[in-house]
């Protein structure tokens, strides 16, 4: 290759890289071709209320703090309702206690009914809440 063709051709490349275009390789893969919809994003958590720690669950006014997942689980008359654990005030996430159909954060003192919205401050804003579907012991949430 001559030097000036390698110069126009190593210009083109650096054009169309810096307007943040990209070659790609043509493949045969179906997948790639197939349209995305927005539940492509949706992660959604499983458990089995049989087993522990989920199993207080069961019982009304039950709740716990997810094992792995920022996620405050709660049974309300008989329904499992799920919110975030990252608290609006400050972002602590892992301090939690209920009582008295009140989720408290501990950072600050924030408080959430069981609907998750703020009773009492710093905390402004509501809990984001999750979707809970249950089908006999296993629970899913779809965190969307």
């Amino acid at each position: 290759m001559k030097r000036l063709e390698f110069v126009r051709k190593s210009g083109a490349a650096a054009l169309l890289i810096s307007m943040g275009l990209a070659l790609e390789s043509c493949n045969d893969d179906a997948e790639d071709l197939m349209p995305k919809n927005d539940t492509d994003d949706d992660q959604i958590i499983i458990f089995d209320l049989n087993t522990s720690p989920f199993d207080v669950l069961k019982n009304e006014d039950g709740w716990l703090l997810h094992p792995k997942e920022n996620i405050l689980l709660v049974n309300v008359g008989g329904t499992i309702r799920a919110f975030t654990s990252v608290c609006t005030h400050s972002g602590c996430n892992d301090d939690w206690t209920y009582g008295n159909s009140t989720f408290t954060c501990n950072c600050h003192g924030s408080m959430f009914n069981n609907k998750g919205e703020v009773i009492s401050g710093p905390a402004s804003s509501n809990l984001k809440e999750y979707g809970v579907t249950v089908d006999k012991n296993l629970a899913s949430i779809t965190l969307a």
